[in-house]
C-alpha cells in the first residue's frame, strides 16, 4: 500500500528500493486490473454496447452483412462480459511484455535487474496514468449530454488526433497522431526515470530505452490501423 503513495512522492527512491521490496507489483496491478475493467463497464452502461461497436466498426472494413451480423450481437451480456475478460488479461499480458523487453534492455548495463523488480517498476509507472484516465473518464462521461457524441476509439482528448477530421486523413497518419499523447508522454517518462533508477544509468538511457519500445508500438499500431 505504500508503494501506491511514494510513486507520486518519491518515485525516485521507491524504484531504488524494488530490489529489496518483493511482490510490490501485486496490490498495484490488482488496483489497475480493477480500474480499467471499472472504465470499460461505465463506458458500456454509459454510451451502450451497440453504439460502441458500431464506432469501432465504422472503419474496420467489412461488408454490410458481416457489420449488421457483428452488431446483433452487441446487445448480448457475453458481449460485454468478453469485453471485461479482454482487459483483465490483456492488461497484465501487456506489462509482463513491457517489462520482458525492458529486463533485457538491462542486461546490457552494467546491473542487470531482476525481471521482478522490472515487473513492479512498470506496474507502479503505470499507476499514476490509470488514475488521471479513470478519473478524466469519468468525468467525461457524466458530463456530456450526448453520449453519442463522444468518440470510444479516442475518449480523453490529449492527443493530436482528436483535433483533425478522421476522415481527412489516412488511417497511418491518424493513428500517428493519436499516438503523440500527453498523458502517453507521462508515462514515457515515468518508465523511463524507473529504468534508469532500476539500471543504475542516466535518465537520457533510460528514455532512449522507452522510446524504442514506443516507436515500435506506434509502427505496429499504424500498420495495424492499415490493414484493418
Amino acid at each position: 500500500m505504500k508503494a501506491l503513495l511514494e510513486v507520486f512522492y518519491q518515485p525516485g527512491k521507491l524504484f531504488e528500493s524494488l530490489p529489496e521490496r518483493r511482490r510490490t507489483w501485486v496490490l498495484p496491478l490488482i488496483l489497475g486490473i480493477i480500474l480499467i475493467v471499472a472504465m470499460t463497464a461505465l463506458s458500456i452502461k454509459t454510451i451502450g454496447m451497440r453504439e460502441i461497436m458500431r464506432q469501432r466498426l465504422a472503419t474496420s472494413g467489412l461488408s454490410p452483412e458481416q457489420m449488421q451480423q457483428a452488431m446483433s450481437r452487441a446487445d448480448s451480456p457475453v458481449q460485454a462480459y468478453v469485453s471485461y475478460a479482454a482487459v483483465a488479461i490483456g492488461v497484465p499480458l501487456a506489462l509482463l511484455v513491457i517489462a520482458g523487453v525492458l529486463t533485457a534492455f538491462g542486461m546490457m548495463t552494467s546491473r542487470s535487474p531482476k525481471f521482478g523488480d522490472m515487473f513492479s517498476m512498470v506496474v507502479l509507472s503505470f499507476v499514476p496514468y490509470w488514475l488521471i484516465t479513470c478519473v478524466m473518464t469519468i468525468l467525461i462521461l457524466f458530463l456530456t449530454d450526448d453520449k453519442s457524441s463522444l468518440d470510444i476509439n479516442n475518449l480523453i482528448a490529449t492527443n493530436a488526433a482528436a483535433y483533425v477530421d478522421r476522415t481527412s486523413v489516412s488511417k497511418g497518419l491518424y493513428s500517428i497522431l493519436g499516438s503523440l499523447d500527453v498523458l502517453s508522454f507521462g508515462l514515457i517518462g515515468m518508465l523511463g526515470y524507473g529504468f534508469s533508477k532500476l539500471s543504475k544509468n542516466g535518465l537520457f538511457f533510460g528514455l532512449m530505452a522507452i522510446g524504442f519500445l514506443w516507436i515500435c508500438y506506434i509502427i505496429m499500431k499504424m500498420g495495424a490501423s492499415i490493414l484493418m
